[in-house]
């Protein structure tokens, strides 16, 4: 069938969609965007790099191509970032698109290992004293029994022992386990091979991606594909550099040796072994502990040579502990206890997967990698270093395993912020797709939204550059005021920090604002979003998490307001050593990376504004580089076509005209 004919039978104005969609329009950019994964579908092992604007329908635009080649001989996977529009697809979209479809494609939601219950840890669990009379075991324990798919996603509380009973690598006995043919983990794997879409998320994409690059035989966690779509494509550095590098944190060997200590009760195991562990790791990581600040380089924390040197004693150390703890397991007499036996090799298996990320953590030796540092909290054990072992570009990574010739999978790229200075310069150098390459394709298309009717893009010239200075902090905080005076609320402040965000915050609520404030770190981010709906005029102030994947479509929000242009932390490790790479290599690291990094962002937060064809409002973004650097233009230039002011009176006029 030609590709335009069966295109159009959708997505026409007399298409199958518009029987099956009240309201739906048809939309050119839409078919666009069929159209360019469609031609990338059909070239076998195409690339197709697309960015689609707000309101194009990008999700349905992609998803009617891969069903119409999906079959079992052409498997297709489609990756997001989050696990939201995971399930957004699986419980919303690919029905929608099945209900019109003659022949239904069979699909399959696939996530990672550690989202499913393992039944032989729950069994094992049960006969814990840890367990004995714990209300909330008693309600996993409930679930568990009733659980068609054992998917942690089910749950409607939070358990916090999740860890000791969800499907692992090391506890895992595969065929050998007495469960194997209930096991939800591996029926969900059986559903995979039958089908020939698969739903799945980034991190478990390029987790494994990474285990297919170790070499192993049968090494996969997904079955072979022939073709991906990657939704929220602007996110595929930072998923790849997660999986390819290694994460260890100061409470990793303490919950293992508490795991030990509770299994060693029915063994005989050195227990002054177990306790040496945790000495040792608790004077590897104190140091980090001590650091004070949120992220940084671990050889910044750890000075000289004799504290390098004292830090590679202490991880051989432990490693050699570790070995002496997993030997001891090996010659353990379970008694004829099945479920003991199973607990005595995962915990063994555990102890070995610990030794080799944390002698990769702390000893790793790869010009292509940076060793850095981060605090955080671990529950009820209270502060946390991470230790991180990241590569600082995934280019040459990513280049050997997805797009160097001959290729024999082909991908389709797809966010509504993808390209920047209106090509796809920046990711292909990210992500190292040749530019070369002939079978690469680059589309982009805008909203269909009448942005220069219904938003303006307001920018205060009298404001001053932005600083640290406390009077700036001054002045911007009344000019969100005077904002949200002309609005009535119904607001989304997006800040770039948040030390910015709280002193907004304190500004705000000294005001006699009439409106319902809501601040990041309150109450779970869901929830915030929830009662925004609910309240007719409140405003909303956060950071990171609020300038992408939350959808407030109607008049309740009507104002952004976006404190400074949103330029990575300059002192993050990982985005100095980045930085640094650059430069080293020749390259303008402002120009090529720190800017058009920002430019993506800016388009994420702009984006929160206009969700529908009938929305209206403004966004404000008090940043005077915008008119005052020369680079300004270039983040203008490619932001939705809004009618720029730079008058307050006219934000206030133009609010006025819906009363």
């Amino acid at each position: 069938m030609p590709t335009r004919t069966y295109l159009s039978r959708y997505f026409g104005d007399q298409g199958l969609l518009k029987r099956a969609l009240p309201g739906f329009a048809a939309r050119p950019q839409q078919q666009t965007v069929a159209a360019a994964v469609d031609a990338a579908l059909a070239a076998g092992s195409g690339v197709a790099l697309i960015e689609a604007g707000t309101g194009v329908g990008k999700t349905l635009a992609y998803l009617i191509p891969a069903l119409q080649r999906a079959k079992p001989s052409c498997r297709i996977v489609v990756s997001t970032h989050t696990l939201a529009l995971q399930a957004q697809l699986a419980e919303k979209d690919v029905p929608l698109v099945q209900s019109v479809w003659k022949s239904p494609v069979e699909a399959a939601v696939v996530k990672g290992r550690g989202n499913y219950l393992c039944l032989q840890d729950m069994d094992a669990a049960r006969s814990d004293l840890w367990t004995v009379g714990d209300p909330e075991f008693a309600r996993i324990a409930a679930w568990s029994r009733t659980s068609e798919r054992g998917d942690v996603a089910e749950l409607d509380f939070t358990y916090p022992g999740w860890a000791d009973i969800r499907a692992n690598p090391d506890t895992c006995k595969k065929q050998e386990c007495r469960f194997f043919d209930r096991c939800f983990y591996y029926r969900m794997r059986r559903e995979a091979q039958e089908a020939s879409l698969l739903l799945v998320n980034h991190a478990l994409f390029f987790s494994d991606l990474a285990v297919r690059r170790s070499g192993e035989p049968d090494a996969k966690l997904l079955p072979d594909y022939d073709f991906v779509v990657f939704d929220e494509a602007h996110h595929l550095e930072t998923a790849a550099a997660a999986a390819f590098g290694v994460a260890f944190s100061s409470s990793r060997l303490p919950v293992l040796m508490d795991k030990l200590r509770r299994v060693a009760r029915q063994l005989d195991m050195n227990m002054d072994r177990l306790k040496a562990i945790e000495a040792q790791s608790q004077s590897l990581f104190d140091p980090l502990l001590r650091g004070g600040r949120a992220e940084f380089f671990v050889a910044d924390i750890m000075r000289g040579e004799e504290s390098l040197q004292s830090a590679r004693f202490q991880t051989a150390a432990v490693s050699l502990l570790l070995d002496g703890v997993a030997l001891e397991l090996l010659k353990q007499d379970a008694g004829g206890h099945p479920a003991l036996k199973d607990r005595i090799d995962g915990l063994r298996r555990q102890c070995v997967r610990a030794k080799e990320e944390l002698t990769l953590a702390f000893g790793g030796d790869d010009s292509n990698f940076v060793r850095w540092g981060s605090l955080g909290r671990a529950g009820r054990r209270g502060p946390m270093a991470t230790v991180h072992w990241t590569p600082i570009s995934v280019a040459p990574i990513l280049q050997a395993a997805l797009w160097k010739e001959p290729r024999s999978v082909g991908a389709a790229l797809v966010s509504a912020t993808l390209s920047t200075d209106g090509g796809f310069g920046y990711i292909r150098k990210r992500l190292g797709i040749p530019d070369a390459d002939s079978r690469v394709t680059e589309t982009v298309v805008g909203s269909p939204f009448d942005y220069a009717k219904r938003c303006l893009l307001y920018v205060p010239r009298h404001l001053p550059v932005p600083s640290d200075d406390p009077g700036y902090a001054y002045d911007s905080a009344n000019e969100m005021l005077a904002l949200l005076e002309a609005s009535r609320g119904g607001a989304f402040l997006l800040f770039t920090s948040y030390r910015a965000l709280n002193a907004a915050y304190e500004h705000l609520t000294q005001s006699d604002l009439p409106y319902p404030l809501l601040r990041q770190g309150e109450m779970p981010n869901a929830r915030l979003v929830q009662i925004f709906k609910e309240e007719e005029n409140a405003v909303l102030l956060g950071t990171q998490s609020f300038w992408e994947g939350v959808d407030v479509p109607g008049a309740n929000l009507r104002l952004v307001i976006i404190d400074r242009l949103p330029f990575a932390v300059p002192d993050s490790p990982l985005h100095k050593a980045r930085v640094d790479e650059i430069t080293q290599s020749g390259g303008d690291w402002f120009g090529d990376f720190a800017l058009p990094q920002a430019q993506l962002r800016l388009k994420q937060g702009f984006g929160r504004l206009i969700r529908t064809s009938q929305d209206r409002g403004v966004v404000a973004i008090l940043d005077t580089r915008l008119v005052r650097k020369a680079y300004g233009e270039r983040f203008l230039r490619f932001l939705p076509p809004a009618r720029r002011v730079f008058d307050i009176a006219e934000v206030e006029a133009f609010f006025r005209e819906e009363e």
